[in-house]
């Protein structure tokens, strides 16, 4: 085919973009019976099932004048010329069954992406560089980019000005929060949330606080900025609640009225969701789930949550790592908020301005995780929290961070709370529901032998305190499945691995070591390894668990010579 050309002789166009900006596909995969393709003519993603390869629904999908042109032949029955759908079909369903199957996490809709090189693509009503460069709508570096809906603002939206930042930080400050930077971490997650499907790791930030103190003013405030990009909903959400609304896009959630309850599935399904957002890439299958009609369908989403409540209690430790908690114990007396209008009129150019400091925010977060590790923090935390202040320094300045400023970020920042925060863990948890644990012993107090409740970490204090005087204690103890042994002066704790063990199965019921596990958690801990032991006289040798016995449990070394085990 020849090129179409001007009036002075030189080609416009080739045939082939014509034909695309008219109609046309490239195929993509096979979804079940399904052929998916990218249609040429709407710029977007097509599953066609064998109802829709038809005549009316392929001139529909790929456009009319193309299947005209490519698919058009006289028929010597009719003696006229037709269109061979069937041909055209039967080549569609060859060259999707060619490419195999279709692999939906491909598609990159509205938002802001990361390229393969590093630098930022926006797909929105057009696919852009913050550079302000167009690109077609099309497959780039084997990911579709369809034509997705208004982002909220474009390549022609000005950025926001120091003025307008300073603005929106003074609505954050408006409350008086406890921890130190609250009002810059909240901005700073504002870029994550814009910015999310560009981003290895999403923290989240979760507003705590009484009644009245200003925490849904903020969510509001958030929700303006946001625009678009903001999934806004009330309470926690089960998990397909939030499949079906984030699913294939990484639109921001901003959740008031959080109030923990264990009791209700949809608190633990929204920690879930949030838990695999923070850290879900693309290409991941993330849940897989079935369908009706027997293919597996997967739920990838990459979003940024924040939510407030009065009682938002974050319990695994995996979930207290990922958020940052924020609690505010009032509003300023001198404080202002943005009306609705100014908020919405800042955020896009807020969006605009983050996008065009994408190498500001790279170089500084490279900067601050390294100096968070330096003040003893640990990779997590710089994961989280230098994520945030990252994004909140490409908000204030043209430049990175230097190793000053980022030094002043974290001391600002009182890293020994934040250190405190995530020192959580399951080893640790686990520990503490064993010890604080209250059931009946026997023990000699004076004179007499009674019998009293206490916690297993009091039984365990009593006998390493006086080892020969609570043999009763260490029975008992023997009997829960657990012995203290002093080995060469150093006291370590038995604890028996088998799940079917009925004492530590009652010690442990109602927590998440209830049907077993302790031993591979408790393993974590100073000390830990596995061993072959027998717990007690009677009892046969077994695998356990041994671990130091807390500091906190050992006898006070000035009392004098610490007693021989029985």
């Amino acid at each position: 085919m020849s090129n179409i050309l001007s009036i002075n002789g030189t080609p416009l166009t080739t045939t082939e973009e014509v034909d695309q900006s008219q109609g046309g596909y490239t195929a993509l995969g096979t979804e079940g019976r399904k052929s998916v393709v990218f249609s040429h003519l709407h710029q977007n993603v097509f599953k066609l099932g064998p109802s829709e390869l038809k005549e009316m629904g392929l001139k529909t999908v790929l456009g009319a004048d193309w299947c005209d042109e490519h698919y058009r032949e006289f028929d010597e029955k009719k003696e006229q010329m037709v269109f061979n759908h069937r041909r055209l079909a039967t080549d569609i369903i060859s060259a999707c069954q060619r490419k195999g199957l279709y692999i939906q996490s491909t598609e990159r809709r509205v938002g802001v992406w990361r390229e393969d090189d590093g630098q930022l693509v926006v797909n929105s009503r057009e696919l852009w560089r913050p550079t302000g460069t167009v690109i077609e709508h099309r497959i780039h570096e084997g990911r579709v980019y369809p034509a997705s809906g208004d982002l909220g603002f474009d390549r022609h939206t000005e950025e926001a000005t120091d003025d307008d930042v300073q603005r929106v930080l003074g609505a954050f400050g408006a409350i008086q929060w406890r921890q130190a930077l609250g009002a810059e971490l909240i901005l700073g997650w504002l870029g994550i949330a814009l910015l999310a499907g560009a981003l290895p790791r999403r923290p989240h930030v979760m507003l705590a606080g009484a009644a009245g103190t200003g925490k849904s003013v903020i969510l509001e405030t958030v929700k303006w900025l946001l625009g678009r990009m903001a999934f806004v909903c009330t309470g926690p959400q089960t998990l397909a609640a939030i499949f079906q609304s984030l699913g294939g896009n990484s639109r921001a959630v901003v959740m008031d009225e959080f109030e923990a309850d264990p009791k209700r599935r949809s608190s633990e399904d929204t920690l879930l969701a949030a838990r695999l957002s923070y850290s879900m890439q693309e290409g991941d299958e993330g849940l897989v789930r079935g369908s009706v009609d027997g293919v597996a369908k997967s739920y990838n989403f990459q979003s940024a949550f924040i939510a407030a409540g009065v009682n938002p209690q974050l319990r695994e430790p995996a979930d207290i790592q990922r958020w940052v908690m924020l609690e505010a114990t009032g509003r300023k007396a001198d404080a202002t908020r943005l009306t609705e209008v100014e908020a919405r009129e800042i955020g896009p150019r807020l969006a605009r301005r983050f996008t065009s400091r994408w190498g500001v925010f790279q170089a500084s977060m490279n900067t601050v995780r390294e100096c968070i590790i330096e003040a003893g923090g640990d990779g997590r935390m710089a994961d989280t929290v230098g994520t945030l202040l990252a994004s909140y320094w490409a908000f204030v300045s043209t430049q990175p961070a230097t190793a000053d400023d980022a030094k002043g970020l974290v001391e600002m920042l009182d890293i020994e709370s934040r250190k405190a925060v995530h020192a959580a863990s399951d080893e640790k948890r686990c520990l503490e529901a064993l010890l604080s644990n209250v059931t009946p012993f026997r023990y000699m107090e004076g004179d007499a032998m009674v019998t009293r409740s206490l916690s297993v970490g009091e039984a365990v204090k009593r006998y390493c305190d006086n080892p020969s005087a609570n043999v009763e204690l260490l029975g008992r103890l023997t009997q829960l499945g657990l012995r203290a042994v002093n080995v060469k002066g150093h006291w370590r704790m038995y604890i028996a691995n088998s799940p079917e063990h009925r004492g530590l199965r009652r010690l442990f019921s109602g927590t998440k070591w209830a049907a077993g596990g302790w031993s591979l958690v408790l393993r974590r801990l100073p000390g830990g390894e596995e061993s072959t032991q027998r717990l007690g006289a009677g009892f046969p040798s077994c695998k356990v668990t041994v671990f130091d016995v807390p500091a906190e449990l050992l006898p006070d070394e000035s009392e004098g010579e610490m007693p021989l085990a029985a």
